[in-house]
């Protein structure tokens, strides 16, 4: 682990509580507004975070988030964010079950450009029928067809990004050449899904190629993470959940490359804080008086894949079977593994595991003040359980701007975060070499 932590933040609708749009000063009708995304991003930029991270989904989710979780597409919304901002990076998502490398090379590679360098590109190979019926599947491929399609598809885009040389660009008004050929290189990509020729039609970025991000912890996303991407997005509700990923993949990644060049891990971190415990736990009461209990417990029994109506709200939950001996299908592997080992551990009743369910499943939640936060994010850091964390404010702007304003001054005194941008470049911030 480093000296310093790495923080990012998911900018998504009106926070990641679900009822967060429901508040009366909630920014609901304003998650259609550039203006909207651009002041999250600027309070991000002045709270010195490595970067955004902009969610996506293919589909009108029906979400409890307003029913709009995703709005304006990403790769668009984080061009217009460059304009008006300096240093924050800028990660999008793109499936790669949807889109074409050649397409994503360009887009990404103009993000890069326009930025100057603070692309960054979040891999996802997507999770709902539904989202393949909007591209003429009936059904998504099975988890290990869409992961070696990702795979084949990252190793394209870093042919692509790597094909055509800066140098090339020559313009020499003289001899009326404008472009050296000997600087391009065609890739000639024969694969099992993708056939390209190349070379890209843009020069390599100032970063040559955008970071590579991956949300998911699932077997077939481990090795995909160990081979080809710098900064995997993981899911722990505790400090040994993390460090038992964070185990497995670098044995995981020492298979395919050198183990300085292990991905970094930032699990998601959820954060309630006002300057005492109970403000900040005001808040949460305040958010949850929306949500009905019915809807959590169908949300426990869709991740989990089991009929819970039996269980009891005080008493505590039985023990659940390792995922491979389940014989009913569930979204998630990795939600279902981080739900099965907190009841085994943390030996929760179904009212505690209700209280954890009201933001996005299997991640770690604080409510607190200011410095005990930053004690708990201190710990699993200095515990080596990750190398930083991505934000998931429950509420946006406020609970992020409590965060900002109240929680980043205690980490840089403490010499955990940084007070200023140095680096370049997203790729150089995070310190990870083009391979």
């Amino acid at each position: 682990m480093g000296t310093q932590m790495h923080l990012a933040s998911l900018i998504y609708s009106t926070g990641l509580h679900q009822a967060s749009w429901r508040l009366t000063d909630s920014p609901i009708e304003r998650i259609g507004d550039i203006e909207y995304q651009i002041e999250i991003a600027q309070m991000a930029e002045r709270g010195c975070l490595d970067a955004i991270f902009l969610a996506d989904g293919q589909y009108v989710s029906g979400e409890s988030t307003g029913h709009l979780s995703y709005f304006l597409e990403p790769l668009t919304t984080l061009t217009a964010i460059s304009q008006h901002t300096q240093y924050i990076g800028l990660i999008g998502t793109v499936s790669t079950t949807f889109y074409d490398p050649y397409n994503v090379a360009r887009l990404l590679g103009s993000l890069d450009h326009i930025s100057h360098g603070r692309a960054g590109m979040n891999i996802v190979t997507s999770q709902m029928d539904v989202e393949g019926q909007n591209h003429s599947m009936a059904q998504l491929p099975p988890l290990q067809e869409r992961y070696e399609r990702a795979e084949e598809f990252v190793t394209v885009l870093k042919k692509l990004w790597t094909s055509f040389n800066p140098r090339a660009l020559i313009h020499n008004r003289d001899t009326g050449q404008g472009i050296d050929a000997q600087f391009l290189e065609e890739i000639n990509h024969n694969g099992k899904y993708f056939q390209i020729n190349g070379p890209l039609n843009m020069p390599a970025s100032p970063q040559v190629y955008p970071l590579l991000c991956q949300a998911g912890t699932s077997i077939p996303g481990r090795e995909l993470a160990a081979k080809q991407v710098d900064v995997i997005f993981s899911i722990a509700w505790n400090q040994s959940d993390a460090k038992a990923f964070s185990k497995d993949l670098t044995e995981r990644t020492q298979k395919y490359r050198d183990p300085k060049d292990k991905p970094l891990i930032l699990p998601g971190l959820t954060v309630y804080v006002s300057d005492t415990v109970e403000e900040a736990q005001e808040k949460v009461n305040e958010l949850d008086q929306f949500v009905d209990n019915e809807d959590k417990l169908l949300q426990i029994e869709r991740s989990i894949g089991q009929d819970i109506s039996q269980w009891q709200m005080d008493e505590p939950i039985p023990s659940l079977p390792p995922y491979e001996d389940l014989t009913v299908k569930v979204g998630s592997k990795a939600r279902y593994e981080a739900i099965r080992h907190v009841i085994e551990t943390e030996h929760l009743t179904l009212r505690e595991l209700l209280q954890r369910v009201n933001t996005w499943m299997g991640h770690k939640t604080i409510v607190g003040d200011p410095v005990m936060v930053a004690d708990t994010m201190q710990q699993w850091f200095e515990a080596g359980a990750c190398d930083g964390f991505i934000l998931m404010p429950p509420t946006y702007p406020d609970m992020f701007e409590n965060f900002i304003d109240k929680v980043i001054p205690i980490l840089q005194e403490r010499g955990l975060f940084r007070t200023e941008y140095k680096e370049k470049t997203l790729r150089a911030r995070f310190k990870r070499e083009v391979n």
